[in-house]
């Protein structure tokens, strides 16, 4: 699955600007775990589910669903005399023995269907179980219909069943440890398209405007990999080798959709070799389904969103590639190899983060693949500050959908890249076959991949998988250099700062030190040439020392040359090896990190530096970084130069990445500047751009550069449509950056309004959660308005709308949210957004109780300068009769 919670979707579709660095040092991160989470550990199996077969009725007036799944066990457990299925607000009208229809007995307990078989069973007896039941689900299985607001939405019907929500719709073993076959008859108005598991049996028409499709998969997969989409699709037909794959959109997307999922045959051909397995089902199918989130890698058969169907003005900055990637991966790694328990769910989301990213390196190039590791390990880094937690973890509320954050996508990925780093090349993708071979069709743990590591390559990885996989953080370096020109020694003093624990080590490591080592001597005024020298050390203590023979002092030193690992890292070096650095490092991350470097140091030269690197260099990422920290100098120099780059630079990320830099300057600390700023942001968002991205970047700035034209022009754009509304987003969060009551007024219009398109009012949430974190709203009735209209937010029937408010009511820290988000707590079925409930309450309660306390110690100030002022009454009365006497 690609993870597309609010945040998500903001980074998937570039509306996160800037490539910044994570902050270091020495402190405490907060716990993954909320109070009440538990160990959870993988269910018994009393019998082997061997076959399902689902045959179901789908009623899109009254979205519900009516039908008879038949499962076929064998039992394991020795005597065998129930069974039980997962199943969550069913109607169950009954249950039989299906060799000869025979009644069964059997109970509901909270989600959880028992059966009594009526007799005993041995180890290897096989029987079916055949339910009829009825539903109307809440989650699980989604019908979508047009709605006010959204009028043009088509009638579609698909299912979602990661982790644990195929039981919302059908009975079953919602749990990963047993795989199946699968037969499915879903019964759809007639011209209805259904993509299902396996292969197609065909289409049965039944007289009555209605048809029957039929499909079935012989390779088992476990049940949360079930998919059925329903609706009316254009077939997009391709393939690889014999292997049809073939993709299906709404009418009129056809370009769309080729140009979305065209490279998935050379995609398929490319991991079939990396992972020294050929493709393994009998098809694949993509399908973009409305309203449907993130992607899903359903055993041949992929559901990916609607907000990945990019239009062609889209396409000139944003590809939906690493997503079609990440989803093929999953066929391999999760479908075939299927995690036996959610707590090793890195095994598949680390391997398709990673091997998406491999896919971009082949493709597109190395600048390209090192830019997607550079964002997995910020996000990574940011996410680490919400809540440390190892990679293989198993505590959670209810079901695992909350583990599937940035530890096992962005974290794991890296971890991969570590592997790679560490094995060698050769040796990473042997040991990496070895596994995939050695483990087709079963259900896999950590210990598994260890294990097949080592055997391929003779490496002991136990302490390796023990700190990065087992264990929480990552190496915290702070590192100084010295040049010894009389022994032409370099030193590096290497310390780890991070806080140490039982489950925060100090890391052991190799790591590259770089250096440009003149190959002559200097000549005034003149640039030497150089060559990368780099030298492997191991790092495993807090504090080491380190020398290296160098032939002439270096031009420019850099600590993990290649940027292969997990860290953070604080370098201080002169300025003149940092421009050094930024101008020939052959690695883009090393030219950010010059970049960042120099930003701190903002004298004339390194503007001048960074202003003309911004012009010549090649690659956008490294062009945002530059942007970046021009706008962090705030000074004229560096706004002369970002307005340099504006004129001259034409390629859309790195332009979205100067705007956005623009709006660093800000009235009315930077008045004059930030209004030349926004002279130059406001054509931009007045006249448009060629990238949505671009557009939208300029309206969230010109919001930051807080200048008095600003509120009008941003209200004008509000009525901007665009793909995604991704302009609109821009604008939302420009008019929460600009701080203003009335600025509340526009986001609370938008937001209460239903017949704004749905993703409008997530915007207009997230323009709110903007607003919040200015503090420049005085509680009061603004706040009030706001904080009534989040709440009423949870109620939306847009969910990402849910998502969105209930981060900007955490944002706002009203105590006023407690109670709903409690009700939402108790009430949604979706674990993803009850744990963004659940945090968001963590924070409230605790500022809450903060402020109690701040309400009770000036109280007792209060009373203790009554009681002051009463006893220096006293003193003066006696003072004055005293005096008298």
């Amino acid at each position: 699955m690609y993870s597309c919670g609010f945040r998500d979707i903001n980074t998937l579709l570039g509306l996160d600007f800037a490539l910044a660095q994570g902050a270091s040092g020495a402190q405490e991160a907060p716990a993954f775990a909320l109070p009440g989470d538990e160990p959870k550990y993988a269910p018994d199996r009393p019998a082997d589910v061997r076959h399902v077969d689902i045959d179901v009725t789908l009623d899109f007036q009254k979205h519900t669903v009516t039908g008879t799944v038949t499962t076929a066990f064998s039992a394991l457990f020795d005597p065998l005399r129930e069974v039980v299925f997962d199943a969550a607000e069913l109607t169950i009208e009954n249950v039989t023995l299906d060799e000869d229809d025979t009644p069964l007995h059997y109970w509901i307990d909270g989600e959880k269907l028992h059966v009594a078989l009526g007799r005993e069973y041995h180890f290897g007896h096989e029987f079916q179980v055949r339910v009829r039941y009825s539903a109307q689900p809440r989650i699980g299985l989604v019908f979508v219909e047009p709605v006010e607001g959204n009028p043009d939405l088509p009638v579609q019907a698909w299912t979602q069943g990661e982790t644990e929500y195929h039981h919302f719709w059908l009975p079953v073993h919602d749990f990963p440890n047993d795989r199946a076959t699968t037969s499915l008859r879903a019964t759809v108005p007639e011209g209805f398209f259904v993509l299902s598991n396996g292969k197609s049996e065909g289409v049965t028409s039944n007289g009555d405007g209605t048809a029957t499709h039929a499909w079935r998969c012989d390779q088992p997969f476990p049940a949360y990999l079930i998919t059925l989409v329903a609706g009316e699709f254009v077939e997009i037909k391709d393939q690889w080798r014999t292997v049809p794959v073939n993709y299906y959109v709404r009418a009129g997307r056809e370009e769309d959709g080729r140009r979305m999922m065209g490279k998935t045959p050379a995609m398929i051909d490319f991991f079939s070799q990396r992972f020294g397995v050929d493709y393994p089902w009998v098809k694949y199918g993509q399908i973009v389904a409305e309203l449907f989130l993130g992607a899903m890698e359903n055993a041949s058969a992929t559901t990916h969103t609607y907000r990945l169907l990019a239009d062609k003005r889209a396409s000139l900055d944003f590809t939906p590639e690493p997503v079609v990637a990440h989803e093929l991966v999953h066929q391999w790694h999760g479908d075939m190899l299927a995690v036996r328990d959610w707590s090793h769910t890195w095994l598949k989301e680390s391997f398709a983060t990673y091997f998406e990213s491999v896919w971009t390196q082949h493709d597109r190039g190395e600048d390209e693949f090192r830019a997607e590791l550079h964002a997995n390990l910020q996000a990574y880094l940011a996410a680490d500050k919400r809540g440390r937690r190892p990679i293989v973890y198993n505590v959670y509320r209810k079901n695992a959908n909350e583990l599937f954050d940035r530890h096992v996508y962005e974290k794991g990925s890296l971890v991969l890249h570590m592997l790679r780093y560490v094995l060698g090349e050769d040796a990473f993708w042997r040991g990496l076959q070895h596994y995939t071979r050695s483990h087709k069709w079963r259900e896999v743990i950590t210990a598994d991949f260890e294990r097949a590591l080592e055997e391929a390559t003779g490496r002991s990885l136990a302490r390796f998988f023990e700190q990065w996989v087992y264990k929480t953080g990552h190496p915290e370096f702070t590192v100084t250099y010295s040049w010894d020109d009389e022994h032409k020694l370099a030193k590096l003093k290497v310390s780890q700062k991070q806080k140490t624990s039982d489950t925060t080590p100090i890391f052991a490591t190799p790591v590259d030190i770089g250096f440009f080592v003149p190959d002559t001597d200097a000549t005034p005024g003149k640039e030497p040439p150089a060559h990368l020298q780099t030298f492997r050390v191991e790092v495993g203590e807090a504090e080491q020392t380190f020398y290296f023979p160098l032939a002439r002092r270096p031009l420019s030193v850099r600590f993990d040359q290649g940027a292969w690992l997990i860290k953070t890292l604080e370098f201080e070096r002169p300025a003149d090896m940092l421009r050094y650095q930024l101008r020939h490092d052959p690695d883009m991350e090393g030219r950010i990190e010059a970049a960042e470097a120099l930003g701190k140091l903002p004298d004339s030269e390194n503007v001048a530096a960074l202003r003309q690197a911004m012009l010549d260099e090649p690659f956008w990422a490294v062009r945002v970084a530059i942007a970046s920290a021009l706008g962090g100098m705030k000074s004229e120099p560096a706004l002369d130069a970002l307005l340099d780059g504006l004129a001259a630079i034409d390629e859309p990320k790195a332009r979205r990445g100067i705007v956005s830099a623009l709006g660093q300057f800000r009235a009315p600390e930077y008045e004059a500047l930030a209004g030349r700023a926004a002279q130059a942001l406001a054509p931009i968002v007045e006249h448009g751009d060629p990238s949505y991205y671009v557009e939208a970047a300029a309206a969230s700035a010109l919001g930051r550069t807080r200048t008095a034209a600003a509120f009008d022009l941003l209200v004008a754009k509000a009525e901007t449509p665009s793909w995604n509304e991704i302009i609109r987003g821009g604008v939302f969060a420009g008019l929460g950056e600009l701080g203003e009551a009335r600025s509340a007024d526009v986001l609370i219009a938008w937001l209460r309004d239903r017949s704004r398109p749905m993703d409008a009012r997530m915007m207009a949430a997230a323009g709110l959660r903007v607003l919040a974190e200015t503090r420049r709203i005085d509680p009061g009735e603004t706040q009030t308005r706001v904080i009534e209209a989040l709440i009423a937010a949870l109620d939306d029937p847009w969910e990402m709308t849910q998502s969105a408010a209930i981060q900007a009511l955490a944002a706002w820290n009203d105590a006023r949210a407690i109670a709903p988000l409690q009700r939402f707590v108790a009430q949604s079925p979706d674990e993803r957004r009850v744990r963004q409930a659940r945090e968001a309450l963590l924070r409230l309660q605790k500022g809450h109780s903060e402020n109690e306390e701040l309400r009770q110690l000036r109280s007792d100030l209060e009373e203790l300068r009554a009681a002051n002022s009463e006893l220096r009454q006293r003193i003066q009365s006696l003072e004055a009769t005293h005096q008298r006497e």
